[in-house]
Formats: C-alpha cells, structure tokens, sequence
C-alpha cells in the first residue's frame, strides 16, 4: 500500500501545480563565465543591458580585443557596453587563447595560430549556450574586433554567414603571411553574403593599410594584406558592385568607399582614416598606443550598419 501511494507522489505533485518552472530572465548586468569547448576552458564576460526582461528578443554583439588584449579591455575602451545600454542589445567578450591572448585568424596570430585553436567552433558553442538562456534575435547577431580580433571577424564570417549578420573589423585585414617564407592565407570563399563595415588607420604602422610587413607590430616578420583588398575580397563574395563610390567626410579626414549591394542586404563600407595608427576611433587611448581618431566614432556608425543589415 505504502509502495502504490508513493508511485503517486510524483504525479500528485504535478496535480497540485507544483511542476517545474522555467528560469527567470537573466538580470541586467556584467556577468563573468566559462564554457567547456574542444578540451579547453573559454572565458567570456556578458553585458546584459537594463532593457532585458526576457519578453522580446534582442541583438546580440560580439567584440573581440586585439591580439595579446582582454575581454575586460574590449569591454571598457570601445564603447559597446555603453551602446548596449543605450539601444537594448547584448553586449558579449570573448577571451583569447593564451597568456597573451590571441585569436587563431588565418595568418595570425600567437598561440592560437600556432596551436591551431578552434575558435570558430568556440563562438558557436558560446552562442548555443547563450541562445539556450536569452532570447536573442537570431537575425541580428553581430561582430566586431580590433586588429588581431579584427582579422578573426574576417574568418568567422567567412566560415559562418549563416549565423552572424553583419561585422565591424577595425585595424584588422583579413589575411596574409605568417611570415615571409609562409604562403599567402585567406578565410574560406564564404557561402552566405555577410554586410562587412572596415576601419582602418592610414597611418597605422601595426597593420599597415596598403598591406605590407608589420613595422611595428608584436608579431615580427608577419605581412598583412591591405585595407582595401579586404573589403574587395568581401564584395566579390557578395556580389556588389564591382567599383566603390567614393566620399570624403569630416574635413577630409575620413574616406569612405562603399561597394553597394543591390538588395541592400550586404554592402561592403570600407572607413580610411587620416591621421590614424593601430587604434580604435573614438575609443579610450591606451596607455603607450596609438591615439584614437576623434574624426569618427566607429562603434556609433558600426551599429547603425548593424542595424540595417539584419541576416536575411
């Protein structure tokens, strides 16, 4: 009689209204985790703006640091965590591989190249677990970087357009040389257009903007396609018009190109910056770097770009 009345119990709970229930929508705030991929532990810090209840889908943004930089410091000199704030959108920094942590980007750069790292498949695993728990609009998911993060944005949408909609490299190209002796390596031909918004210095001496040798960049020996080879590599993919319109803006400080795709769906914008070195514009300086540009604000127009180019 006992045994009978407790293969009840559960069922009597579950009359009573007692079922599980699910969780409740993350608060807004900075949050600091790990995810499990490919044998490795990933960190990432997570911005969830104060416009999250969990009722409506909102954008997601991924930010990468540059090579041997942080999460922490991709979160406090670009801007992105004040714009999520402003816009309602999440605002998500990954960690690279390494003591000085790097992002494997085809050609560059540090222990992540060396080791061959799977950071594409990283990214994924990071947004399936965070899709499991927020609402994310699926159509506007984003990515941006700087220079080292940059050159990655060009490899994770080249393998992955059917998940990210739109990125911003700034001071990043999108392949090149290792070294001198190594073969010239690009992302793989992408098989979905992907909406791509460039910034990059003229006077950038790290990742030079007409290619070249690094003079002086962390890596020694390594050569970098140009600027503008990018954003052509990007426009063939997609299919735009073959030659950019050209404006000057800002006092003829900044130069932009645009390589205009008839759909609307993935235009091409490439930003030459005058006066520019190896910095984010309109960012926060960095001790002993370059300074930013104040001539343009780059994480106030890459998310106006976001915007209009939801994946289709």
């Amino acid at each position: 009689m006992l045994s009978a009345l407790m293969s009840l119990w559960p069922i009597a709970l579950h009359g009573c209204g007692m079922q599980s229930l699910p969780p409740a929508p993350l608060k807004p705030g900075d949050y600091s985790r790990t995810i499990e991929h490919d044998g490795l532990t990933r960190e990432y810090l997570l911005h969830v703006p104060p416009q999250y209840d969990g009722s409506q889908p909102l954008p997601l943004v991924l930010m990468f640091h540059g090579g041997f930089g942080t999460a922490d410091d991709a979160g406090r000199r670009y801007g992105w965590r004040e714009k999520a704030d402003a816009e309602g959108f999440f605002a998500v920094f990954p960690q690279g591989i390494g003591l000085a942590p790097t992002w494997n980007a085809v050609h560059c750069c540090g222990a992540a190249l060396r080791s061959n790292v799977d950071d594409v498949g990283f990214v994924m695993a990071l947004l399936d677990s965070l899709s499991a728990e927020l609402r994310i609009d699926a159509t506007r998911i984003y990515a941006a970087g700087m220079s080292n993060g940059a050159m990655f944005c060009h490899r994770l949408a080249a393998e992955r357009g059917d998940r990210i909609a739109a990125i911003a490299p700034v001071a990043g190209t999108i392949g090149g040389q290792a070294d001198v002796t190594s073969p010239v390596e690009k992302p793989v031909t992408p098989k979905q257009p992907v909406a791509v918004i460039i910034f990059h210095g003229v006077d950038d001496q790290h990742v030079l903007f007409l290619g070249g040798p690094s003079i002086k960049g962390a890596v020694p020996g390594r050569v970098d396609i140009s600027a503008e080879e990018s954003a052509q590599f990007w426009a063939q993919a997609n299919g735009t018009a073959t030659q950019p319109t050209r404006v000057d803006l800002a006092n003829d400080m900044v130069h932009r190109s645009t390589w205009a795709d008839p759909t609307g769906v993935a235009d091409v914008i490439l930003y030459a910056v005058e006066g520019q070195g190896h910095a984010w514009p309109g960012g926060v300086p960095r001790i002993g770097g370059d300074p930013p540009s104040r001539a343009i604000d780059a994480t106030a127009v890459a998310w106006d770009f976001f915007m209009a180019h939801p994946k289709r």
